[in-house]
């Protein structure tokens, strides 16, 4: 089969990196145009496709640049995950590309593969909203209220190194981060956010979340619960989508480490005095963004959508 071009804007990014480094195991697909703030190699014409690893006000301008010339576009910014006047209001700048915005698909496979593979325009979803979204959206209806959310990430998530000592921010805390909107348009539960980067560690998202359980498990144990609500999980999820449901146990306790430099999603569930408390994980440079874009991608060019996903990100 000959190889298709594809193209990267932003290539030397944290995340256009880890995008080309799946492209280079890929063996349909080549990239043939790169470009960042100070270069660009190759023809973008030639692409049958592209990635936008860039800010929101580049991947706008970006975005109309590509689906001018015919090119299908998978954007890693916010720019088109939000109506726009959600947008404005969350991420503080002017939408240059309105228009766009109602035919973007949301580029998350495991709950809109059939709009994805259809689309033009694909809006990669952030990696905090991707962790809260694919645990969340399974639980609609066995919870009731405001679900509240911790979550630490590593320093990938902003910049390229780690600092030498532990420095833990807490940042956007309450209802303040952009991704808030994200998660309760596609998870279907209101949420209050508290994200923590851990400056010294290098990547992993560990995302904990409390909700209150509805009244039908009032009369229920613990474990009754918890396997309720693990088999909700299990059953909302095919193979391809690479969520995994684990427990604890006193010779295995799953971590960051069981997920970084690879797709997948861990769940761990718990429920106590009539709440339900559940830890996901994921790498947020793989789950949370290049891996989930080259999902998007073999979905868009009619691959099977794991090619190209089985090696480690490096």
């Amino acid at each position: 089969m000959k190889e298709r071009g594809v193209g990267i804007f932003g290539d030397t990014g944290m995340v256009g990196k880890t995008i080309e480094y799946f492209l280079g195991m890929h063996e349909d697909v080549k990239v043939i145009f790169r470009r960042n703030s100070t270069r660009a190699i190759g023809e973008l014409n030639e692409c049958e496709l592209c990635f936008l690893a860039t800010s929101d006000a580049e991947s706008m301008e970006f975005a109309i640049q590509a689906l001018h010339a015919g090119i299908r576009v998978i954007d890693m910014s916010g720019a088109f995950r939000l109506p726009r006047h959600d947008f404005e209001k969350w991420y503080g700048i002017e939408h240059t590309a309105p228009a766009l915005i109602e035919s973007a698909a949301y580029g998350m496979p495991a709950i809109n593969a059939d709009s994805i593979r259809g689309s033009a325009l694909v809006a990669n979803p952030g990696c905090y909203a991707t962790c809260a979204i694919l645990t969340l959206r399974p639980l609609k209806g066995m919870t009731e209220g405001e679900a509240t959310i911790v979550a630490t990430s590593g320093n990938s998530g902003a910049r390229r190194a780690t600092e030498s000592e532990p420095n833990e921010i807490t940042y956007s805390y309450g209802k303040r981060h952009k991704h808030v909107p994200e998660i309760i348009k596609y998870s279907g539960f209101d949420v209050n956010f508290t994200p923590i980067v851990l400056r010294s560690v290098f990547r992993g998202i560990n995302m904990n979340i409390r909700v209150k359980l509805s009244e039908n498990y009032a009369g229920l144990s613990d474990e009754d619960v918890i396997v309720s609500l693990e088999e909700r999980i299990e059953s909302s999820y095919c193979p391809d989508d690479l969520v995994f449901v684990r427990r604890d146990a006193s010779e295995k306790m799953w971590g960051d480490k069981d997920v970084n430099n690879t797709n997948n999603m861990i769940i761990k569930v718990r429920a106590e005095a009539g709440f339900a408390y559940i830890c996901s994980m994921l790498d947020n440079l793989v789950k949370g963004a290049a891996g989930q874009a080259i999902e998007n991608m073999n979905l868009m060019l009619g691959l099977p959508r794991l090619k190209g996903l089985n090696a480690n990100a490096g």
